[in-house]
């Protein structure tokens, strides 16, 4: 049995191998992960009427138990900028992570913040609030 299996994972790798980007997207995931961190999951995700044909805003809502979050993702380029709000509201360091790494915004004392640059493809929100508890959105592909 361990000889039919070893053949079947040799014939993957040659005839379909996994892409290099996947590979590292799985294991930046990983080495992100925060297991004490309160998840707030993707409830909502939709493009506004009225949008323009050049370029579309998507609002996304991730909820959890007590913290919501509301995102307005547009385009720049071939970039994006995330405008949002924590609720309930109070200052928070945001880090946004990304295929490209980090991307770091301050969230105001009224739960706003804006993150710009960040490359689309998945990303994950993560909040440190002053009682250094965290809360971490679920990766999300922008």
């Amino acid at each position: 049995m361990d000889e039919l299996l070893q053949e079947l994972r040799r014939a993957f790798e040659l005839l379909d191998p996994p892409p290099p980007t996947l590979l590292d997207a799985a294991r930046a995931a990983f080495a992100f992960r925060d297991p004490d961190a309160a998840l707030a999951e993707l409830t909502r995700d939709s493009t506004p009427a009225g949008a323009g044909l050049r370029g579309t805003s998507r609002l996304l809502t991730f909820a959890g138990e007590d913290v919501t979050v509301e995102l307005q993702v547009s385009p720049s380029g071939h970039l994006r900028v995330i405008t949002g709000r924590l609720t309930p509201a109070r200052p928070a360091t945001l880090c946004v992570r990304h295929s490209r790494g980090e991307t770091r915004a301050r969230v105001d004392g009224s739960g706003h913040f804006v993150a710009d640059g960040i490359p689309c493809g998945q990303v994950m929100l993560h909040f440190t609030l002053p009682d250094a508890t965290t809360v971490v959105t679920s990766w999300s592909r922008l």
